[in-house]
C-alpha cells in the first residue's frame, strides 16, 4: 500500500521509525549472531507471555497426549518461541540475502526429483507451514527456483506493511496486495508461474475452507485455495519445508509433487499436503507455532477430550465436517 494513501498518526510514524530503525541495526550484525540473540529474545517473550504459554501447553497436550514429559513439553514451548524470534530476526536481516550467501547457507534437497522446479512453463505451488525458517524458505526459492508473487497481509499500520513488503521482496519476488489477490495468482499460474503458500492457518468455516484431520484424529479448517488454484490451472502441488542444521544452516526440502486423481476432492488434496508435512513436526516440534490456536473448533459429538481449551463448538463446523466426511 502506499503510505501516499493516508495521513499517519503519531503512534504509527514512531512504529514505522522503531521498527526501521531495528531492521536497520539488525542488518549491520554478522548471520552467525541472529540464532544467538533470537534465542534470548524468544526465552524472554515465553516468559512473560503467559497466555501463550498455556496456548502452547494445550496444544503440544492435544497433539502428542503423554508421549512427551511435561518438562519435554515445556522445552518445546520455549524453543517454538525461540524460533519465531528466529524467523522474524532473520527476516529483517533479508536485505543481506545474496545468491552466494544461498549458497553457503542452504543445503537445498529436492531439486532434482521433477524437472517442473526449473521449467519455465510448469506453474507450480509451494505448499508450506509455519515450520522452522518459512520467511526465508520463501526467499530463498528466488534463487534456486525464480521469483515469483507474495500475497502479504496488510498490517493496522500500512507503514508496518510497507517494511515487510520491502523485506520478504528483497530478493527479488514481487507483493500482491491481499485484494483480488486469487485473480492475480490465476494469471500468474497459467503462464507457468510459482509460488509460495501457507497453507496451516486455521480459518472460520464460513470463509473457503475445508476440514482436515491432523495428529490423528485433530480436525481442523484450513484454505483450500491451492487446491481451487491447481484445479483451474493445472499447476503442481509441492510441499516444501526449510529446516534448522545444527550448524545455523538451513536445509531447504521440496517434495515430490502430490498425486491425485481429477475427482479427489479439496479435503483430500489438502489432506495429502498436511500428511507429507507433519512428519517434520513430529521429528522437530519445536520447529512448529505452538503458541498460535491451531485447533479453534471441536466437533459437537467430539468424546475424546483432546482437543484444547480454546476450542469451541459451532454449527458452521459441524455442517462443514459432514460434508467432508
Amino acid at each position: 500500500m502506499a503510505v501516499a494513501d493516508f495521513t499517519p498518526t503519531l503512534r504509527q510514524r514512531l512504529e514505522y521509525l522503531g521498527l526501521s530503525t531495528l531492521v536497520w541495526l539488525v542488518c549491520l550484525l554478522p548471520f552467525s549472531s541472529l540464532r544467538h540473540i533470537a534465542n534470548f529474545i524468544g526465552s524472554i517473550v515465553c516468559l512473560f507471555d503467559r497466555r501463550g504459554r498455556e496456548v502452547a501447553r494445550a496444544n503440544l497436550d492435544a497433539a502428542f497426549g503423554d508421549t512427551f514429559t511435561p518438562a519435554r513439553k515445556k522445552q518445546i514451548a520455549r524453543a517454538s518461541y525461540q524460533n519465531f524470534a528466529r524467523t522474524m530476526i532473520e527476516l529483517f536481516w533479508s536485505p543481506n540475502l545474496t545468491p552466494e550467501f544461498a549458497a553457503f547457507a542452504v543445503d537445498p534437497v529436492g531439486l532434482d526429483n521433477h524437472p517442473c522446479h526449473q521449467d519455465p512453463n510448469q506453474s507450480v505451488i509451494y505448499l508450506c507451514l509455519h515450520y522452522s525458517n518459512f520467511e526465508w524458505l520463501s526467499q530463498f526459492a528466488s534463487f534456486y527456483v525464480n521469483p515469483g508473487p507474495v500475497v502479504t497481509q496488510r498490517f493496522k499500520n500500512p507503514l508496518i506493511s510497507d517494511i515487510f513488503n520491502r523485506l520478504r521482496s528483497s530478493t527479488g519476488h514481487s507483493i500482491l496486495p491481499q485484494e483480488r489477490a486469487m485473480i492475480r495468482m490465476l494469471k500468474h499460474l497459467k503462464g507457468g508461474g510459482k509460488f509460495n503458500m501457507l497453507v496451516d492457518l486455521n480459518l472460520d468455516p464460513s470463509e473457503p475452507s475445508v476440514i482436515i484431520e491432523e495428529f490423528g484424529g485433530l480436525k481442523t479448517c484450513v484454505t483450500q485455495m491451492h487446491t481451487a488454484l491447481a484445479k483451474r490451472t493445472g499447476a503442481l502441488l509441492v510441499p516444501a519445508e526449510c529446516r534448522p542444521l545444527p550448524d545455523g544452516r538451513y536445509r531447504m526440502v521440496l517434495h515430490k509433487p502430490l498425486e491425485f486423481s481429477a475427482g479427489a476432492t479439496p479435503s483430500q488434496i489438502a489432506q495429502q499436503c498436511w500428511d507429507a508435512l507433519e512428519p517434520s513436526i513430529r521429528e522437530q516440534p519445536e520447529c512448529w507455532l505452538w503458541p498460535y490456536k491451531h485447533w479453534r473448533f471441536r466437533p459437537a459429538g467430539d468424546t475424546s477430550g483432546r482437543y484444547p481449551f480454546y476450542s469451541n463448538v459451532a454449527k458452521r463446523f459441524d455442517k462443514l465436517l459432514k460434508k467432508t466426511v
